[in-house]
């Protein structure tokens, strides 16, 4: 199965990724907003052309509302075609102009040089690292890239628990689980090394929280397993529909033995300036 398909099982329920965002959000020690965190302090009061990578339903482009001027366009990119009227909505709260394209990050190539102020990309450029020097050739001398992604054992219990049972169960094919396959592109260990050669300035905040569930709370955690489980399982050796029922008992089961389940939720961002339109010199 191609990382593509893998994708569209997770999040081609436009509004269960809303509300498992939602879910997030409730559980989470950190009650701030990464997102909003990511963007305090910048400059963008000349932002005119925005793109947003990965952009979902929008919340990204949603928090530059009042940051940006009046006529600032959003540029969206994702490749669940069901996003865009959420995602024009969003832009619509955020007053900016929006439009959507459902092409992924190919479409980039497409944009000329130098055409954006500032991009975002929350939670997806590890799906597309390769799109790092488009990125770098889009933006503008003075512009920006805000980068939101996970710590490298973000959610290890659960990849834990996921590969205990399997392996309990003779069923544990590979060594990694796709979600670290895909992690390990681009994560909070080698983000920053990854874009230092195409951005001359990496400033680097970390957001450390966790999604505490307690034994009343098990239902929630199954939830979010079940949300996600495409990319615990899917191409991983197995059917992943046949295994998830025993993954969900084990976790029920290990919420209920230990008084509920905190899993790791850790994030890193990077805000990235002074692109290198021809990569750092050797």
């Amino acid at each position: 199965m191609s990382e593509q398909l893998q994708i569209e099982k997770v999040f081609k329920d436009v509004h269960e990724h809303q509300r498992i965002a939602e879910l997030i959000q409730r559980f989470s020690t950190n009650k701030g907003n990464v997102q909003k965190i990511a963007l305090e302090g910048l400059e963008l009061g000349k932002c005119r052309q925005i793109l947003d990578l990965g952009c979902a339903f929008g919340s990204f482009s949603e928090k530059l509302r009042g940051r940006v001027p009046p006529d600032a366009s959003a540029t969206g990119v994702d490749i669940i075609a069901a996003y865009e009227s959420l995602y024009l909505a969003a832009c619509g709260r955020a007053s900016l102009r929006g439009r959507f394209f459902s092409t992924g990050s190919p479409i980039l190539k497409t944009f000329p040089e130098r055409s954006f102020d500032l991009v975002l990309c929350s939670y997806a450029l590890y799906f597309f690292p390769e799109a790092i020097p488009d990125v770098a050739r889009l933006l503008r001398t003075d512009g920006v890239f805000a980068v939101i992604t996970h710590y490298r054992r973000s959610t290890g219990e659960l990849i834990d628990l996921t590969k205990r049972i399997l392996e309990t169960n003779g069923l544990l094919r590979e060594r990694d689980l796709p979600l670290e396959i895909i992690t390990d592109r681009f994560s909070s260990d080698n983000g920053e090394a990854l874009l230092k050669h195409w951005f001359g300035r990496v400033q680097v905040i970390d957001f450390n929280n966790k999604l505490v569930f307690t034994k009343q709370d098990t239902e929630y955690l199954l939830e979010y397993f079940r949300f996600k489980s495409p990319l615990y399982l899917t191409d991983a050796g197995l059917h992943a529909e046949a295994v998830l029922p025993l993954i969900l008992e084990g976790l029920a089961r290990a919420s209920r033995e230990h008084n509920g389940m905190a899993v790791s939720k850790d994030d890193r961002i990077f805000i990235c300036s002074l692109p290198r339109h021809g990569g750092a010199e050797s």
